[in-house]
């Protein structure tokens, strides 16, 4: 079984995905050396050119444009509940609407890929155990489907993110009391299945996370994943290429982070 924490520390290391290298310690070995694409932010790489002995070249350089990223602030986080669970007693999944408030459509594409991203996530299931925790997932009664499961007819996935997810700005610039983040879009075909885990781009993902009311040494409160799957990740859909979050949600940060707390 890949567990969460192996999964994160695994995918933690790809480029393209950016998956919580701040999940658990992890140390690269001189094979894993990043990429062009993926060099720290700021780094500069010379560009190798072939030249006669004893020929000076200038040096060139690659920059890599960082990325504006933003962390979905746990419920505990926030004034609104009183940096506590949003309700303490029957903790809630850590569901945060987006200005859209979409249902989108989950066409047979759609639901493919889903199912595919978890199955690439979680490569150990049986069949049988995999269609039970998919059924469970989006069952009408869930968080992400909301009266809007397979069964209706109108099968949909709202526009929502979790707390713990980290997603990618488009300009770092508030829209009133909103920011524009990046998301897939519902109404094209869905991107290509990733090949490894790594290569999901967990902006426009997230890990489905619920609150807890376990109180932690430093006053946090503890947050999990979803039962259904071991590494339950559900695509950010909405009616474009973006969609907008309330600032309040959200705060600045410079890599993807861990979802689940501790």
């Amino acid at each position: 079984m890949l567990s969460r924490r192996d999964f994160l520390k695994m995918a933690g290391v790809g480029a393209g995905a950016m998956l919580i290298n701040a999940c658990a310690p992890k140390r690269v070995s001189p094979s894993q050396v990043p990429s062009a694409t993926s060099l720290p932010t700021g780094t500069k790489r010379p560009i190798a050119t072939t030249l006669p002995t004893g020929t000076s070249a200038p040096t060139s350089t690659i920059t890599v444009t960082p990325r504006k990223l933003c962390f979905v602030l746990w419920d505990h986080q926030l004034t609104r509940y009183n940096f506590r669970p949003r309700n303490l007693y029957t903790p809630l999944p850590e569901t945060c609407p987006l200005y859209s408030g979409t249902k989108n459509p989950v066409t047979p594409a759609w639901e493919a890929y889903w199912k595919g991203i978890l199955r690439l996530c979680n490569p150990d299931m049986g069949e049988a155990k995999f269609e039970h925790a998919w059924k469970s997932l989006v069952d009408s009664h869930r968080a992400f489907t909301n009266s809007t499961g397979p069964k209706t007819g109108d099968f949909a996935l709202h526009s929502l993110t979790c707390g713990g997810a980290t997603h990618e700005m488009v300009t770092a610039v508030p829209w009133g009391s909103y920011m524009q983040i990046y998301t897939l879009n519902s109404q094209k075909d869905p991107p290509p299945i990733p090949a490894q885990p790594e290569d999901i781009d967990m902006t426009r993902h997230f890990f489905a996370t619920t609150g807890s009311n376990v109180r932690l040494p430093d006053g946090s409160y503890a947050v999990y994943g979803f039962p259904q799957f071991e590494n339950c990740i559900i695509p950010l859909l909405g009616p474009s290429k973006t969609d907008m979050i309330e600032i309040s949600r959200i705060k600045v940060v410079s890599s993807i982070q861990r979802p689940y707390n501790p």
